[in-house]
């Protein structure tokens, strides 16, 4: 009975923080990709800041998730196989610890886009904090294809022209992470060009995902709204 009585109390706080606890994630989300990877190899950020900042938001993620038990362990499970794997490569960035380290990355952004799409698009009234879940899915699926476009690298590492697979890369290769946006958002500067046929599927697909998440899931929020406005006859 008192596990009860916990679990209910747990799932109405969950309920009510739910929607405030994306804007979070896109805070934390938007540190990391804007800011965190850049200064990575600088003076100025510390790569144990990066540590306690990826940690955060492997803390939301799962309190978003809250009963969703397949994400939670999944989130839980691939966090740690990436901060074992990536901390280990950065003294030997070999072929396996690249490809277990972006492989657990790929893993964590999926289980991530899972339970966000769950808490945008599901039963409730729309809110700012649920847009700002719609851009937490367009950052993780940027994200994974990077994610998808290291382990190429580091398969075939001319797959990808003007790309380097060495270095101190603590979650996320930054020249990836680079041309995955560039090719979601079909900006595509010309400087890291897919020369692997694999790699040029995936770059196509991306941007095709890239173009088509504005007009589709965006709308969705919007014709959710509309029909929390109609009143019932």
């Amino acid at each position: 009975m008192g596990y009860r009585i916990l679990l209910d109390r747990y799932g109405r706080w969950q309920q009510r923080w739910r929607d405030p606890m994306l804007t979070g994630l896109l805070v934390l989300l938007a540190l990391e990709v804007f800011f965190g990877l850049p200064l990575l190899r600088t003076s100025y950020v510390d790569a144990r800041v990066f540590a306690i900042a990826w940690l955060l938001m492997i803390l939301t993620a799962v309190l978003v998730a809250a009963r969703h038990w397949i994400a939670i362990p999944a989130i839980l499970v691939s966090s740690v196989f990436a901060l074992v794997a990536n901390i280990t490569r950065i003294n030997d960035p070999s072929t396996l610890t690249i490809c277990i380290g972006s492989g657990s990355v790929l893993l964590f952004m999926v289980a991530l886009v899972w339970i966000i799409w769950s808490a945008v698009f599901g039963p409730g009234r729309v809110t700012q904090h649920r847009i700002l879940g719609a851009v937490v899915l367009y950052l993780c699926i940027a994200l994974g294809f990077a994610s998808l476009f290291e382990i190429m690298l580091a398969l075939s590492p001319g797959a990808i022209t003007g790309a380097a697979v060495q270095g101190k890369y603590l979650l996320i290769g930054q020249s990836m992470v680079y041309y995955s946006f560039s090719t979601l958002t079909s900006t595509g500067y010309g400087d890291l060009v897919p020369v692997h046929p694999l790699v040029r599927s995936l770059s196509n697909l991306e941007s095709v995902i890239g173009q088509l998440y504005p007009a589709t899931l965006l709308a969705r929020i919007v014709t959710l709204q509309l029909h929390g406005r109609e009143k019932p006859k």
